[in-house]
């Protein structure tokens, strides 16, 4: 056994009964994620319920789904799009303005360059995607929730899955660039969702520039994260189980209100990109105050 294992297990041993779920509800990818990150920003997103300002790339994003989301959700049905001047209108009509209803206003967006701007962003990738891409998938569900029990971890975690046809699970992503294998930050979402469908989990990836790139399976196979081996199976179950021991391990140690570690202080420097650069909690935050 490791001193890891060692450790984590003490931690479940010292640890009040149903800890988790006096404080939690359920786990995600997105919270795992952000403990194994810092788990000071996990305290503050998740136990506090502070929520960062919504950047120019969520909004972006939203509203690209949103779109997408409600020409899938007919096509299960009908095994038709509708038309691409239809879903500009939608987009321009009801996705938009309920992106920005849902994320507080435009006020409340923290903008790359401006509102307009985004806009214009939005109109040139759905031209793109839903013409090059969304007539070759069939889907069978859109934004549908699953809900995982893992042994020794007292809440669930859930996730919803943005579309699955008969082969696969489709997740899309909108960025300034365009990726041609998964982010080191997709990964954990695409094991989770491979775990819980049993399906391999193929990302998009829609650039934001002049002339969008998009790059599926298509264009490279490093786009997809396959079916998992037996050994993946078990992996993936110790990781949720080792996320929910560091809660536990926390709670008990520190409580609910005490501030929570950050690992910001002895950051990896191997990154391209720290974890801390878009961190709402970085002002203030002793690591780099």
């Amino acid at each position: 056994m490791t001193s890891l294992e060692t450790f984590l297990g003490h931690a479940k041993a010292e640890a009040e009964p149903g800890l988790i779920a006096q404080h939690l509800p359920h786990l995600s990818a997105s919270s795992i994620g952000m403990l194994l990150r810092c788990p000071r920003q996990f305290q503050r997103r998740y136990l506090f319920g502070e929520k960062e300002k919504p950047g120019e790339n969520l909004f972006v994003g939203s509203s690209f789904h949103g779109t997408l989301e409600w020409n899938y959700e007919q096509k299960i049905e009908s095994h038709e799009d509708h038309p691409l001047t239809d879903a500009l209108q939608y987009l321009h009509d009801k996705a938009i303005p309920d992106t920005l209803e849902e994320q507080g206003g435009e006020a409340e967006i923290v903008w790359d360059s401006d509102i307009e701007k985004a806009k214009a962003d939005l109109t040139r990738i759905t031209q793109a995607y839903y013409s090059r891409v969304v007539p070759r998938i069939q889907p069978i569900s859109a934004e549908e929730k699953f809900s995982l029990d893992f042994d020794g971890v007292e809440v669930p975690v859930i996730g919803y899955v943005d579309l699955e046809d008969a082969d696969r699970i489709l997740d899309t992503k909108t960025g300034k660039q365009a990726s041609r294998k998964i982010k080191p930050s997709w990964n954990l979402q695409g094991r989770l969702y491979t775990y819980a469908r049993k399906k391999p989990t193929e990302f998009h990836s829609v650039s934001r520039a002049q002339t969008p790139t998009i790059v599926t399976a298509l264009e490279s196979s490093e786009m997809t994260v396959p079916l998992l081996t037996d050994g993946q199976y078990r992996e993936m179950e110790y990781l949720v189980n080792t996320a929910a021991d560091c809660i536990r391990h926390f709670l008990t140690v520190y409580g609910r209100e005490q501030d929570w570690p950050t690992w910001g202080a002895v950051p990896d420097w191997t990154r391209n990109m720290l974890p801390c650069d878009r961190c709402g909690w970085r002002k203030g935050c002793p690591a780099w105050m």
